[in-house]
């Protein structure tokens, strides 16, 4: 009976992304947010609602019924874009993990989807997003270089660093926003739709009151440090110009580095703001703290992001932070 329910239920799911991938796309604006961001969400719920065998079933049936009433298969391999990001956001929220390891993992795992489907869709409809971002920062660094006076006084290389950082963390903020939005409206969209259970109630209760469990929460130590290692080794193949001269490629491997250094700096400053608590600072001087490390950052980046990570991960090791604010975490949530 409950397979019946589930299968009627993931039948008219499928139905209901049929026409309106159809009608959105037939109106034009289907290759907007509708296919970057409603239909992994509507895929994320569906996979709550419906488990991973229905889920499956609904994609691989709609976007048949999608590529042959349109004929489009442009809008097949973006809607499977969608679809998997918000099947993969499905999977993790599910998992016994921490609610940062999910993010990170879907940001990381999203990025070579997201990168390795452009490759294919580009070939057919024409349009690459990376190449069009490309295009975007070589037209923002001419004209700054001719108009700005100020970039005339950099050398050539340090010009050329800035841009093709700002375009790395362009595509990097892609997935980045992509995987986050997702997971958190689509968990709240669950708890309005009755259907989180288990760890995905937990990971809703703990974005629901962030602001209070937010220094609790932590990517796990295995998983820091392997992001620790290779930020390092990345940084000292850039530093000697050690390339795959394999676009995409090197285009992934960025994106982990940007996304891994992004939670690193979080981790490591959530860390240290529990640490002052935990000795009887006042929430004053921790947000004191956070003021001054943020102009740190803006200022001194490398400094200060090497600073903060270095001093979270030596309290970590003698203090047990993760052990203690995983223990309190659990205690606050089952209560």
């Amino acid at each position: 009976m409950n397979k019946t329910k589930k299968l009627t239920e993931a039948s008219l799911l499928t139905a209901i992304f049929v026409v309106v991938t159809i009608i959105s796309v037939g109106s034009g604006i289907g290759y907007g947010i509708y296919l970057d961001y409603i239909v992994p969400l509507f895929y994320f719920i569906i996979y709550l609602k419906c488990g991973s065998k229905y889920t499956v079933l609904s994609a691989v049936s709609g976007l048949t019924i999608v590529f042959v009433v349109l004929g489009n298969p442009g809008t097949a391999i973006w809607a499977s874009q969608g679809i998997i990001l918000g099947i993969l956001c499905g999977i993790l929220s599910e998992k016994k993990t921490s609610l940062m390891d999910d993010l990170l993992l879907g940001t990381l795992i999203g990025s070579i989807i997201m990168i390795f489907i452009d490759i294919y869709a580009s070939k057919l409809i024409g349009y690459s997003f990376i190449q069009d971002f490309k295009e975007t920062i070589a037209y923002m660094a001419k004209y700054m270089t001719k108009n700005v006076p100020a970039f005339n006084n950099f050398p050539p290389e340090f010009i050329q660093n800035y841009f093709s950082t700002v375009f790395y963390v362009s595509i990097t903020l892609i997935p980045l926003g992509t995987v986050v939005g997702v997971y958190i409206i689509g968990l709240f969209a669950g708890k309005r739709l009755n259907i989180l259970k288990g760890e995905t109630k937990k990971k809703y209760n703990i974005i629901r009151h962030f602001g209070t469990f937010s220094r609790m929460t932590y990517c796990s130590r295995n998983l820091f440090y392997l992001l620790v290692i290779y930020t390092m080794s990345f940084s000292l193949m850039n530093k000697y110009g050690i390339k795959t001269n394999m676009a995409y490629i090197d285009t992934i491997m960025n994106c982990f580095y940007y996304s891994g250094l992004y939670f690193l700096i979080r981790d490591s400053v959530a860390g240290i703001q529990g640490y002052m608590l935990s000795k009887g600072k006042s929430m004053g001087q921790v947000r004191l703290f956070t003021l001054l490390y943020l102009f740190m950052l803006i200022s001194y980046f490398w400094v200060a992001a090497i600073v903060a990570i270095i001093y979270f991960m030596t309290i970590d090791m003698k203090y047990g932070l993760r052990e203690i604010y995983g223990e309190k975490l659990g205690t606050l949530l089952t209560n």
